[in-house]
């Protein structure tokens, strides 16, 4: 059978959200250690206030909760050596999340930059980025105002502040992954590789890079490289479920149904909601010859995704998969 149709995914994006290191982070005889932060609008640089942070612990379970002061603060205080979570959802604005990992660093500070959102979405989530402390501020504040640039959807804007970012600092690993997504976002393939090339250059193993550019690689059907760098972020990373299924489509395009199942399996224990990973499970079933099968994850991507790009289809083809 022709190969059916695969939608595509945008890349969770590490933006909006940025963590610095205090000065006594490394200090041997402090053991106690926390999570602090604060709370604004993106791209109004305005304190919230009243909102309600949680924390919790990464394995799961609450440990604490509170609501920012009149400037947007909010701090964990006392707490264990581990992995943690800060969880913000208020009516609004997306929801975020945020991992803070108080192992090594006995403090970190992370500020988040709400977007204001008629609707909650997940793809607000992000990832911790720690800035180094040999930043300058100039170089920090070029990258803020490119991340509200970002957050936006005004890519040139934000490609040009982190550019300036990066020539006061050209270290500056948060900045070249963020214009990386911003080329991303325009589709200039060539200079979102470039971009994510020096940024594995500063940082060689950062799983959310290695993502990006396998993503890259693949529109650019360079197939090998893409495949590459996705297992190595998978090594890093084995249960992010968009690495899962960016490797599934390029298994799909490659014509290796077997490998495409059981990346597109590991992406559906990982994110059972996503309507697009039902999709291509149901195109890599129709390929292996089990059509009710098939038509059971096009029914369940017609739940999920009622009006997406490819419904109408999806609807012809269980019709027709039901007359069989």
């Amino acid at each position: 059978m022709q190969r059916l149709f695969c939608a595509l995914i945008v890349l969770l994006l590490p933006t909006y959200i940025y963590a610095q290191r205090d000065r006594d982070t490394y200090n041997p005889n402090n053991q106690s250690f926390e999570v602090s932060g604060q709370v604004n609008i993106a791209g109004e640089n305005a304190p919230l206030r009243d909102v309600q942070v949680r924390l919790e612990r990464f394995s799961g379970g609450i440990v604490d909760q509170m609501s920012t002061d009149a400037r947007g603060r909010f701090r964990f205080a006392n707490l264990q050596r581990g992995y943690y979570r800060v969880i913000i959802n208020t009516p609004g604005y997306g929801p975020m999340q945020q991992d803070a990992d108080v192992t090594v660093l006995f403090k970190v500070y992370l500020l988040f930059n709400l977007v204001k959102s008629d609707r909650s979405s997940t793809n607000n989530a992000t990832s911790l980025g720690v800035i180094d402390a040999r930043v300058p501020a100039t170089a920090r504040e070029e990258y803020s105002r490119g991340r509200d640039s970002y957050a936006r959807k005004n890519q040139n804007e934000a490609i040009a502040h982190f550019r300036k970012a990066l020539s006061i600092y050209p270290e500056f690993f948060d900045a070249q992954l963020l214009m990386g997504m911003a080329f991303m976002d325009l589709r200039d393939w060539p200079n979102a590789e470039q971009s994510f090339a020096r940024a594995l250059g500063i940082k060689s193993d950062d799983p959310t890079a290695l993502f990006a550019s396998g993503e890259v690689y693949w529109r650019q059907k360079r197939h090998q490289e893409a495949e590459s760098s996705l297992l190595a972020g998978l090594k890093l990373d084995e249960k992010n479920w968009h690495g899962y299924f960016t490797l599934a489509r390029l298994y799909w395009d490659n014509g290796e149904t077997i490998k495409a199942g059981s990346a597109i399996g590991h992406t559906l224990q990982l994110k059972p909601d996503f309507a697009e990973a039902h999709l291509l499970a149901g195109n890599i079933l129709l390929k292996l010859g089990q059509p009710q099968r098939a038509r059971v994850e096009y029914e369940e991507y017609l739940h999920l995704s009622p009006k997406g790009d490819y419904a109408a289809e999806a609807r012809d083809l269980v019709k027709k998969l039901r007359n069989q």
